[in-house]
C-alpha cells in the first residue's frame, strides 16, 4: 500500500514538475561555443517584449441651452461654454469640435414661422462661423489632464424684426483627428 501512494505521488510530482516547467518557460538559453565538457560555457542571452495598452480616453461637455440677452445696441448674445476634460489620446492626435445648424444659423419663432433671425456662433481661437451651409470648427482640444474651457459665443446678426421666443438647435459634432500642424 505504502508503494502504491509512494509511485502516485511520485508521478504527481513528477506531472506537477513538468507542467510547470512548461508554464514558466518561454525562451530557452542554451550554452554557446566551447566544449560541452566546458563546465563554464559562454553564457546567452534572449529578448522579450513588454508592453501594456490604454484606451483613449476624454470628457467634452456642451453647453444644454444658451439664453441670448439683449445688448445695448438691440441685437442679442451670449456665451455657452464647452469644455474638453481628462483628454488621454494616441500620440498626434487631437478632438476637433464642430459647430452646425440644420437652419444654417436662423433662429425663428417658430416651426411654421415664415422669418428667420440670423446669427453667427463664434470664439477667441477661431472667431466666427463664416460658413454657415457647412459651420465650422469651435474648438481643438489635444491631450491634457487639465481642463480645457472655450467660450462659444452667439450673436444674433440683426436686431428682431418680431415679438417671440426664437430657438434654433445646434450640433456640435466631436471627432478624433490627426493633428494638423498650422492648421
Amino acid at each position: 500500500m505504502k508503494k502504491k501512494l509512494l509511485s502516485l505521488a511520485l508521478v504527481c510530482a513528477m506531472v506537477f514538475a513538468l507542467g510547470a516547467t512548461a508554464l514558466a518557460t518561454d525562451t530557452t538559453i542554451e550554452p554557446t561555443g566551447g566544449n560541452p565538457y566546458d563546465v563554464t560555457p559562454n553564457p546567452g542571452n534572449a529578448n522579450t517584449t513588454v508592453e501594456f495598452s490604454v484606451d483613449p480616453a476624454y470628457t467634452v461637455t456642451i453647453p444644454a441651452r444658451v439664453v441670448l440677452e439683449k445688448g445695448a445696441d438691440g441685437k442679442y448674445s451670449n456665451s455657452g461654454d464647452l469644455k474638453a476634460e481628462n483628454v488621454f489620446l494616441n500620440e498626434g492626435k487631437e478632438i476637433v469640435v464642430s459647430l452646425t445648424s440644420a437652419s444654417k444659423f436662423n433662429l425663428k419663432t417658430s416651426a411654421e414661422s415664415t422669418y428667420n433671425l440670423p446669427y453667427t456662433a463664434s470664439t477667441e481661437t477661431f472667431g466666427a462661423i463664416t460658413d454657415k451651409t457647412n459651420g465650422g470648427i469651435v474648438a481643438k482640444f489635444q491631450t491634457s489632464t487639465a481642463e480645457q474651457p472655450v467660450s462659444v459665443t452667439f450673436t444674433t446678426d440683426e436686431t428682431p424684426r418680431y415679438a417671440g421666443t426664437y430657438t434654433d438647435p445646434v450640433v456640435f459634432t466631436i471627432q478624433v483627428t490627426d493633428i494638423v500642424i498650422g492648421g
